[in-house]
């Protein structure tokens, strides 16, 4: 057994990820174990998990790496987190220099993380601590960077972690210069957080909700909605800092805030909020290139899930290449965490970029085979699987698919999703009807051969986008081959450009589809039920199949059907 590395965040998307001899193996979120989506609380399970992935004892375990200097929180049930919310503004005495409500008190760390740590059996560990947005960044240029001796400009941007809630920082060789730091108080992060919450959802975890919603608005009423909010926040003298306008901070002036976008319609707050971050944050990234002379820009921290915003920044005249790291949420702590500490330790040459996502658990034929015995489903083992899918894909079926190893992160990526025919209208109907049961606002997404990405979106520069980090225009031609998987509004997509030569399987079914249909799209969204995790397990995948309206399962190399199905 070589050399173990176990990264760790306690708090909302608590997750755990290991490496072995200086490789990432597995990294998995503790929502995907217990069943509660968006969990927070220490990742106990995921870091079993981690440590069964790499054959380990815990006691095996010699070095641990947590991503933040505080925290962690104890594990919230969704109904106490919901009421901690309601009340919080009726806590004067909660001093407004404290961090957000779930935050610890940092010097309580050390020995709070020692007896969660001992729960696990990792009592002979040395803990290293890795500042909350020193990790994001670290994710984004390990994990990103294309020329380890190159110099890039690294941007984070969340709701807050560690007092600070967005950075401007260079990266050169594995050396960080950081410009600038803002405090937690003027957070763009928690003005989402706290629309969010207004709107009846749940923050941390249906922020997408908003941007889904935002461009049904009209864009006049939009910008009165984005002016109203520049008043509150903007840049700082330098441009580098996020600076509120207010004597509290954004948070406490959440119901100032809200007193003066009353009346106004949800569809308008949500585009005025999209518009206005667009807004911001694209001048905030301007800044910063002009600041550094460095015009590629990598991202992380939550605020970077906004496809959108991505979009817009990939598009600035002064940015020559951007990324955001895949999944960039708190969920990427823990591997930001290990990539900054194997570059301290073993160089930062040694440290190798993140090839792909797919870094939960496997599918075997006995796990299928198990998963499926005494269910009364049927098991097929075709030749070809991705022949047969595809087909049922022509046919206008619609295929869950568990096969290979587990996506990390919140993006479905092929091998836990659920495909679909993008050209036919009534799918989205179908698939809420099914399963999925969205919000009737929210499009799907489409899974595009990188061959053929050039007749179904516009991307000049190349852009790649495996990881469905960015917003993409349609083509004014492939609307129809694709208007189940597109925006319905505007017409935009959040693609995953799936390369054609993509080992996980989901490439050859888009050829197989191309072969039979002329389209090389198809819609993909995730395998779960509603209001769960994306399935981990082929147990669980049997499961929303069982418990769904779904007829047909890949299950490893097999397909699954119900018996008044027929393939």
């Amino acid at each position: 057994m070589g050399d173990l590395l176990l990264g760790i965040h306690g708090g909302a998307n608590a997750t755990a990820a290991i490496a072995v001899d200086g490789h990432l193996t597995h990294c998995v979120q503790e929502e995907r174990l217990t069943g509660i989506k968006g969990y927070m609380g220490f990742p106990h399970h995921a870091v079993a998990a981690c440590l069964h992935a790499a054959g380990a004892d815990p006691g095996d375990v010699t070095e641990v790496v947590y991503g933040s200097r505080s925290g962690p929180v104890d594990h919230c049930p969704r109904d106490e987190w919901l009421r901690r919310l309601a009340a919080f503004h009726q806590q004067p005495a909660l001093a407004d220099s404290e961090e957000h409500l779930l935050a610890a008190a940092p010097a309580a760390l050390p020995q709070r993380l020692t007896e969660l740590l001992r729960r696990d059996g990792l009592t002979g560990a040395r803990v290293t601590y890795v500042d909350h947005h020193t990790a994001h960044g670290a994710a984004a240029y390990y994990g990103l960077r294309t020329d380890p001796d190159r110099p890039y400009l690294v941007l984070t941007c969340d709701g807050f972690g560690d007092g600070a809630c967005a950075t401007v920082s260079t990266w050169t060789a594995g050396r960080r210069t950081e410009i600038a730091r803002t405090d937690l108080r003027n957070s763009i992060g928690l003005l989402w957080f706290w629309f969010t919450h207004a709107a009846g959802f749940t923050p941390h975890e249906d922020e997408y909700k908003l941007m889904g919603m935002a461009p049904y608005a009209r864009p006049d009423r939009a910008r009165q909605v984005a002016d109203i909010l520049h008043t509150y926040l903007g840049l700082d003298p330098t441009g580098l800092r996020l600076h509120r306008t207010t004597t509290v901070s954004i948070e406490r002036a959440w119901p100032d805030i809200e007193r003066h976008l009353r009346g106004r319609r949800f569809d308008d707050l949500f585009a005025g909020l999209q518009l206005f971050t667009e807004h911001l944050l694209t001048r905030w990234v301007r800044n910063a290139v002009t600041a550094t002379g460095l015009r590629d820009v990598l991202a992380g921290g939550g605020v970077f899930m906004n496809i959108k915003l991505n979009q817009r920044i990939a598009a600035l005249d002064c940015v020559d290449t951007f990324a955001a790291f895949p999944s960039c949420g708190d969920e990427s702590l823990p591997l930001g965490a290990v990539y900054h500490h194997l570059a301290a330790t073993q160089g930062h040459h040694s440290v190798r970029p993140l090839t792909d996502c797919y870094l939960g658990d496997d599918i075997t034929r006995d796990d299928a085979q198990q998963a499926v015995a005494g269910t009364g489903l049927h098991l097929h083992e075709p030749g070809r699987i991705e022949d047969v899918v595809a087909g049922l894909l022509a046919d206008g079926q619609i295929v869950a698919r568990c096969a290979g190893r587990m996506e990390y992160g919140a993006r479905a990526l092929g091998n836990r999703s659920i495909l679909a025919n993008p050209a036919d209208a009534d799918v989205p109907r179908r698939l809420n009807q099914l399963i999925k049961q969205r919000d009737f606002w929210m499009p799907f997404a489409p899974a595009i051969l990188r061959s053929h990405q050039h007749r179904y979106i516009r991307n000049p520069d190349g852009l790649r986008s495996p990881h469905m980090m960015l917003g993409f225009d349609t083509q004014p031609d492939a609307a129809t081959d694709m208007i189940a998987a597109i925006h319905p509004a505007d017409l935009s997509c959040r693609p995953q450009i799936v390369d054609d030569d993509n080992a996980t399987g989901l490439a050859a079914i888009l050829r197989a589809y191309h072969t039979r249909t002329g389209r090389a799209v198809l819609l993909n969204t995730s395998l779960n039920l509603h209001g769960h995790p994306i399935a981990r397990t082929a147990a669980d995948a049997v499961t929303v199949l069982l418990r769904s309206d779904l007829a047909y399962l890949q299950l490893g190399p097999y397909l699954v059907t119900k018996p008044e199905s027929t393939c």
